[in-house]
């Protein structure tokens, strides 16, 4: 009831009677860290500056088992393990209050009642070597003993409450020096090697593709993939992105201000891209390009996506500079990005 909140969500869900969110405001758990970090930055840390969202790596509190016969925990008092967070969601007791949350979405005023119950968080394990059934065992010696812990990515999905978020966690993609856990605002952060993705159905590893790629591999299995697709932009097709380039040329001041990639023109340049009939000329004769991307005005450069070629018939060889010359026209040959 004290240590995380939430507010402003992305999508409710009315039939389920859930309401998802973006991120979470956690008052972090000074109580249950080491005392070598419990009094550091305290005072400093006030409610909601530490904001965990979608995609973060996080250690979390877990419950004693059997096989925990070590009581170090280090930088903790309690059990804990990394985790990646997929979802965050508030379960609600009616419907009725689900559509006045949703009715309030685009005034803004999504402060959830008092009949939302506390916050739960999808999280996605993060693996050790000592979790993975036939992992390579290193012998550490002095060369790799130095180096950051490796964990792997796993499809292992579970809902936890977000009370049991303890810390941040950084994952690195390649095998650093290790320097320890660092100090956000007065909370331990972790520091791993994560490159790799142990499949549990599998029993295997398998391709776990870039560190970038990471947050969209966990929502691959999530539990509320309809919720969290309110969220990710498919990229049009190249005739509707064409299409949709042309309209906000032609009326740029509704485009929204902030979006990630919003196209920049300037009003010099704006003239120019409001047609197809004014390239731009890189080359009196041979070079052409039109329609830029984006406008640097500080920097006085276009971007464009590709460029209309006509090719140097004359800096070929003669088995080859009469070929197709009729045929090929101005533009007809379009070298682009790649």
């Amino acid at each position: 009831k004290t240590r995380v909140s939430c507010s402003d969500p992305f999508h409710v869900d009315v039939s389920a009677m859930k309401s998802f969110y973006k991120e979470v405001d956690v008052i972090p758990p000074f109580d249950s860290y080491d005392h070598r970090f419990s009094t550091r930055g305290c005072s400093k840390l006030e409610r909601g500056q530490w904001k965990v969202k979608l995609g973060d790596t996080v250690t979390l509190e877990v419950e004693k088992t059997s096989k925990d016969s070590s009581a170090f925990h280090f930088p903790f008092l309690a059990p804990w393990a990394p985790a990646e967070i997929i979802s965050i969601y508030r379960s609600h007791k009616t419907k009725e209050s689900c559509e006045r949350l949703r009715e309030k979405l685009p005034k803004g005023d999504t402060q959830n009642g008092n009949d939302a119950d506390e916050v739960m968080v999808e999280i996605r394990w993060l693996y050790r070597r000592d979790e993975v059934s036939g992992a390579m065992k290193k012998k550490l010696n002095r060369a790799d003993s130095n180096e950051l812990e490796e964990v792997f990515e796993t499809d292992i999905v579970e809902l936890v409450s977000a009370e049991t978020i303890l810390s941040p966690l950084r994952l690195h993609d390649v095998a650093t020096l290790s320097t320890g856990p660092s100090t956000i605002a007065g909370m331990p952060c972790i520091h791993y090697h994560c490159s790799r993705f142990w499949s549990l159905g599998r029993r295997s590893f398998v391709p776990s593709g870039s560190a970038d790629g990471r947050l969209l591999r966990g929502r691959k299995y999530s539990a509320h993939k309809a919720a969290l697709s309110k969220l990710q932009q498919i990229p049009p097709s190249p005739a509707k992105s064409t299409a949709s380039a042309k309209k906000q040329r032609k009326q740029p001041e509704k485009a929204p201000q902030g979006t990630i990639q919003s196209v920049a023109i300037s009003d010099r340049s704006r003239k120019k891209a409001k047609t197809e009939e004014q390239p731009i000329i890189l080359h009196k004769t041979r070079v052409s390009c039109s329609d830029p991307f984006h406008v640097d005005v500080s920097a006085m450069k276009s971007f464009y996506k590709e460029v209309d070629v006509i090719p140097p018939f004359d800096s070929y060889d003669h088995r080859f500079s009469t070929r197709g010359c009729s045929k090929l026209e101005r533009g007809q040959w379009k070298v682009k990005l790649g």
